[in-house]
């Protein structure tokens, strides 16, 4: 199995509400510290996107620990 940087998010993950700008995240902390509870699964009008402005999966669980940050389409 392929593990390279390629399949994964770069920072800084950027989430938007629409046209709206929600906030941009540099590092795994910023993430964990300043986004509450998120599943980008179950968040259908929020859209997740890495500097590459590839889409991703996130997920920050009930103890603000993030449980999930991956590519939705890895290459």
């Amino acid at each position: 199995m392929r593990d390279t940087l390629a399949d994964k998010p770069v920072f800084p993950i950027s989430i938007r509400f629409g046209d709206i700008e929600v906030g941009t995240y540099h590092s795994v902390e910023e993430l964990e510290q300043e986004l509450e509870v998120f599943n980008s699964d179950k968040e259908p009008d929020y859209e997740v996107r890495d500097a590459l402005g590839r889409s991703v999966q996130l997920r920050v669980n009930d103890h603000l620990v993030l449980e999930e940050l991956s590519l939705v389409n890895p290459p």
